[in-house]
This record gives structure tokens, C-alpha cells and sequence, in this order.
């Protein structure tokens, strides 16, 4: 089967025990710890931590594509993502993720519908609550 997309970009990250190191960021490596509240030792970044940032960061640019192609201003623009962990049984663990979206440029009635489309242009962001402010 031939699929008709275009690579954009690729990059590739390693893990190992105490880091993670990223083939063309600056800096390429970065140190990683679980979180004190898992009895880790923290001082790092841990995978929660590093999944909020992505998330975050993927709708924002999403939202900056899509808006310098309406016109929208997104003078003010923040996106939180707050991702938790949770246990369920030996072993099973499961992510929740919430994005927040702030737009005080835009006019709260194109808000949602800005944030809404964004979202289906996000890679990463299916699937996840957004909430509009």
C-alpha cells in the first residue's frame, strides 16, 4: 500500500535509566527521575511531566497554524496541560490529560470554534478534554 503523505519531520529519542536524549534538540539531553510522590528520587524531568509539555506544545502550534491562516490574534495565547497518573491494580497504570486554552485576542464567540478545529489538526491531541477560556 503507497500512502500519499509527506514526511514533515522525524527526530528519535533514547531512554535510558537516568536520562533521555533527543538526536537534534539543544540540549540534546535531558536528566530523568521519577517524581518524590512515586518514591522516586525527582530531579528530573519524569515521562508525565515530558507527555504534558508535548501536549501543550503540539496544540499551541496547532492553534498558532490555524489562526495565522483566519486572521485570529492570539496575542495572550496559553495552553496548559495537566496530565495525571493513576493506578488501577497490579501493575496497570492509565494517563488522564486536560488542556486548558486561553484566547483573550480572539472574540469568545470564534473561541471554541478556533480551539475545536485546532484540535482536529493536532497529532497528539485526540481524544483529550480541552477546555476554552
Amino acid at each position: 500500500m503507497t500512502s500519499s503523505a509527506t514526511q514533515l519531520y522525524t527526530t528519535t529519542a533514547v531512554s535510558t535509566r537516568a536520562s533521555v536524549r533527543v538526536d537534534d534538540a539543544e540540549p540534546a539531553e535531558l536528566a530523568v527521575a521519577a517524581p518524590r510522590e512515586l518514591a522516586g528520587p525527582g530531579g528530573g524531568w519524569n515521562p508525565e511531566q515530558l507527555y504534558a509539555a508535548a501536549l501543550a506544545t503540539c496544540l499551541h502550534q496547532s492553534l498558532a497554524v490555524i489562526a495565522s491562516s483566519a486572521g485570529d490574534d492570539l496575542t495572550g495565547c496559553q495552553v496548559t496541560a495537566g496530565v495525571s497518573l493513576r493506578h488501577e491494580g497490579t501493575q496497570t497504570y492509565d494517563l488522564d490529560a486536560r488542556l486548558k486554552v486561553e484566547l483573550p485576542g480572539v472574540p469568545e464567540e470564534r473561541r471554541q470554534d478556533l480551539v475545536d478545529l485546532a484540535v482536529s489538526h493536532a497529532p497528539m491531541i485526540g481524544g483529550w478534554h480541552v477546555a476554552v477560556a
